[in-house]
């Protein structure tokens, strides 16, 4: 039985930069019986969903989907779930069998075993996650009102531990049934940030801060340590060459590629190289994705 479930968000737009991030992890995973993933879509045509499942398949992963439209029909909050993928929010009332669930946020590049992240994990801790760099930043704190939400509106003692939603570890058997609704109900608030300001509210006393090698934003990284606030300033400078998560996307908008993907540094180059395998395995197996078995009938027919 898998120990961590990966729970991810698809919809048309970030298909391809969602097979690279199930191919990173993938190809950093030891054991890759211990891990299964889960996906969470919304508005993707039947042969994309296809072409996911067929190449989870040929690599040997268990895999389960979930339809957001189909789940969430007649749900109060569905609209809002559903346009911004906010999937995290579902996890601790969706997931009632599972022990631990891993939620990546797109165009996340692993380069590590996420199933280490399980060593030593508090059993109190409901979550796990990794500071926010965009909050821990001396300047984007104060322009962007970052600090004084952090504090004043979502409650948090310090607000350099306010945590990305980019990578967050779910504790299930941890997280209560009412703490589960709260997820759900606190949409109501319209905090900016929505999923990951809800969680930070609810969690923030209870949360196990991974170290910053396990959410380095890419368009950030050319920033000197001084840019930042400690301890976030600390865990770069220790980092920054042993990266295990590189977050691909843009730090104003968690699902747009931001502009990392342009440089030519040794984790661009291992995403363009994983980029190629997916290309590879998308080409191997879109064909039998849209017309299925009868494709390859019509093969052998030579």
């Amino acid at each position: 039985m898998p120990q961590m479930t990966i729970a991810l968000g698809l919809n048309e737009e970030n298909l391809l930069p969602t097979l690279i991030t199930i191919r990173s992890v993938m190809e950093h995973t030891a054991y890759k019986e211990d891990i299964s993933f889960t996906i969470f879509s919304d508005g993707v045509n039947r042969h994309a969903t296809n072409l996911v499942k067929d190449i989870l398949t040929r690599h040997g992963h268990a895999h389960s989907f979930v339809n957001l439209h189909d789940l969430l029909a007649g749900f109060a909050y569905g609209d809002i779930i559903r346009s911004s993928l906010l999937y995290p929010l579902l996890i601790p009332q969706y997931f009632t069998s599972k022990d631990f669930v891993l939620s990546l946020g797109t165009h996340s590049f692993v380069r590590g075993d996420v199933l280490t992240l399980l060593d030593g994990f508090p059993e109190d801790r409901k979550i796990g996650a990794v500071r926010c760099m965009m909050h821990g930043h001396r300047q984007y704190g104060q322009f962007y009102g970052l600090d004084h939400e952090a504090t004043h509106v979502l409650g948090l003692d310090n607000p350099r531990d306010y945590f990305s939603r980019n990578l967050l570890l779910f504790n299930r058997e941890a997280i209560s049934p009412v703490e589960g609704q709260a997820c759900i109900q606190l949409l109501d608030e319209g905090w900016r940030a929505q999923d990951e300001a809800i969680l930070n509210h609810l969690f923030h006393r209870s949360c196990h801060l991974f170290p910053q090698k396990w959410n380095v934003q890419m368009d950030l990284l050319q920033e000197p340590d001084d840019a930042f606030h400690d301890p976030v300033a600390q865990e770069l400078a220790r980092g920054r060459n042993a990266m295990k998560l590189c977050q691909f996307s843009s730090p104003m908008n968690p699902e747009e590629a931001g502009t990392a993907l342009e440089r030519m540094d040794g984790p661009v180059q291992e995403y363009r190289k994983t980029a190629a395998a997916v290309m590879q395995d998308v080409r191997h197996q879109a064909p039998h994705a849209m017309f299925g078995s009868m494709w390859n009938t019509l093969l052998s027919m030579k």
